[in-house]
């Protein structure tokens, strides 16, 4: 029998993916795109251990080479310390990075658990990574089992990628279990915006590009 929590919710393993890139120094989000990123993701990783205390999440880098940083865990300090450690550097590769979660996903110790990834993209996608491709790795996810979330951060990076990356995560989407969510630069810091969002509340937060109040 399945484990579920006093909410009645099933235990969820979900990786958050973060864009390291070059991109991540650029300063249109205070402090950098990537210290934003980074915020949202310690918001992500302490909604998700609240939502639900057999929640596990993992963190990934990109870019640079990607790399796990953090396996599935309930410790968020040990996530915060990572990613106070992190660096831009090089290229982000979205599909790989995407392929290697989900077998971290795969090997989670909670096999009852629900599988989910938050993948951040704060640079322009290469044109080899076309909407076809994108949309058969949406469909491998949904067959595996695995709900995706994306948020896309800066503006030629949104207005690059929108088309595709909403193709991957509809290709991905079993009823309302994923989102796409773009947010542009603006006063109001990363994870506050998101705060809302359907990565945070799931089902029934916004989604979609996600303006200022």
């Amino acid at each position: 029998r399945r484990r579920t929590s006093p909410a009645g919710t099933m235990p969820e393993a979900t990786m958050v993916l973060l864009d390291t890139s070059e991109y991540a120094r650029n300063g249109d989000y205070m402090p950098s795109r990537l210290a934003a990123q980074t915020d949202a993701t310690t918001l992500i990783c302490g909604a998700k251990t609240q939502q639900n205390p057999q929640n596990a999440v993992g963190v990934m880098k990109c870019a640079g080479g990607v790399q796990t940083l953090v396996t599935l865990t309930q410790d968020l300090g040990k996530i915060i310390t990572t990613l106070h450690q992190l660096q831009p550097s090089g290229d982000a590769d979205l599909v790989k990075s995407l392929q290697v979660a989900q077998l971290c996903l795969k090997h989670r110790q909670q096999r009852e658990a629900s599988l989910r990834i938050v993948a951040f993209v704060a640079s322009p996608l290469p044109d080899t990574v076309e909407k076809a491709k994108l949309t058969r790795l949406g469909k491998k996810l949904k067959k595996n089992g695995v709900a995706l979330d994306v948020v896309a951060v800066g503006t030629e990076s949104i207005d690059a990628n929108r088309e595709r990356l909403e193709a991957l995560v509809d290709a991905c989407k079993s009823g309302d279990n994923g989102a796409f969510v773009a947010v542009r630069p603006t006063s109001v810091s990363l994870s506050d915006m998101l705060r809302g969002s359907a990565v945070v509340q799931g089902p029934g937060g916004a989604s979609g590009v996600l303006d200022a109040p």
